[in-house]
């Protein structure tokens, strides 16, 4: 499964940056994130437990969350591996961060991701499990922009995933 999306926060990029690379504001704004603690010895890694409840989804996972190929302040890899409800799934993002055009208080950030699931979810519909993995999306930036004092609310920050 493919997802690409933006989302255009109301701040400089440095400010976004910096919120996209803390571990607690990742927590607070990943959905369903109950913790999210450093992984000893290994830089930017965490281990994470979540418990969501969005349709098919709905259950307690545990994982790995990792960020990597890190080019401040311009872009960096976020991959995910996670196990729960008889499934284990793995994605992984490329998060790219461009100031304003004309405008250098607004930062746009775009994303591409691939998502593989196995066992009890990839039986499910795959357009089902894409629109909750845009649903997830929305709200993820939706809550960093929160913890920002933003205000903003996207139109439509996500593409349909790809068939």
């Amino acid at each position: 499964m493919e997802i690409s999306g933006h989302y255009i926060f109301n701040v400089d990029q440095n400010t976004v940056w910096n919120i996209l690379m803390n571990p607690d504001a990742i927590a607070k704004a990943i959905p369903g994130v109950r913790e999210m603690t450093p992984i000893e010895g290994e830089e930017n890694s965490y281990r994470a437990l979540a418990k969501l409840n969005v349709a098919a989804v709905s259950g307690s996972y545990t994982g790995v969350i990792r960020m990597t190929e890190i080019d401040a302040p311009h872009q960096y890899r976020l991959t995910v591996t996670g196990e729960g409800q008889q499934s284990i799934i793995s994605g992984s993002a490329l998060i790219k961060l461009t100031p304003g055009e004309d405008d250098p208080t607004k930062t746009t950030v775009t994303w591409d991701a691939q998502g593989n699931l196995s066992g009890k979810l990839a039986g499910i519909a795959q357009r089902l499990v894409g629109m909750t993995a845009s649903l997830l999306s929305r709200q993820f930036f939706s809550g960093l922009a929160k913890q920002l004092g933003d205000g903003n609310s996207p139109d439509e920050p996500v593409s349909p995933p790809a068939e």
